[in-house]
């Protein structure tokens, strides 16, 4: 299957290191674009319709894919779905650590994407609404509980996904979670 793997916030593609290296190994196929500017300045949606392109560019035209959102990456996932037609190609929606409902972190951070990401921000609500899109796809939100960057960490429950919670030191260390990873390998 192909998958494509979206980073986060401050972040490149070369973050799924390891969790491509395994998905890799069971015969997937992953695309790691890094969506830039990195810092989400120009907003989520500018992000988002990188990420079209990059499909676009990169995919087998009207092919079916996975996608693999991590924190910031995940809320650009979700708008390419459901403001971009992604969902017409998407099979699978797997967010790992992802501020559904914002994070107040993000208020310590200039730009109009972390504005967007602040809770109760008209993106965040307007992205809420349109929820009845991906109900064709199978969505699975993952966490810690111990992450520092999701504040609250409960921001990271979606209501429309299956949720699974991992014990895991920090935000990114999610990535390189071999029972996460093991879950993953389980759902594509």
């Amino acid at each position: 299957m192909n998958i494509v793997l979206v980073h986060g916030f401050i972040s490149t593609g070369k973050i799924f290191f390891y969790i491509k290296k395994k998905l890799e190994a069971q015969g997937h196929k992953c695309f790691a674009p890094t969506l830039k500017p990195i810092d989400a300045k120009y907003g989520i949606e500018d992000l988002a319709i990188k990420l079209k392109d990059y499909i676009n560019n990169n995919l087998e035209t009207g092919s079916k894919f996975a996608l693999i959102g991590f924190s910031l990456g995940a809320i650009v996932c979700r708008y390419y779905l459901q403001e971009l037609s992604g969902v017409d190609r998407v099979n699978k929606l797997i967010t790992i650590s992802a501020p559904h409902y914002g994070s107040y972190l993000s208020y310590i951070y200039p730009g109009k994407g972390m504005k967007q990401l602040r809770p109760n921000s008209d993106f965040l609500k307007n992205l809420k609404t349109k929820e009845f899109l991906l109900k064709s796809i199978n969505s699975f939100s993952y966490r810690t509980p111990l992450d520092l960057m999701i504040i609250p960490n409960s921001s990271s429950i979606w209501n429309i996904a299956t949720n699974k919670k991992f014990i895991s030191p920090m935000h990114s260390s999610m990535l390189i979670n071999s029972t996460l990873i093991k879950e993953i390998l389980k759902e594509l």
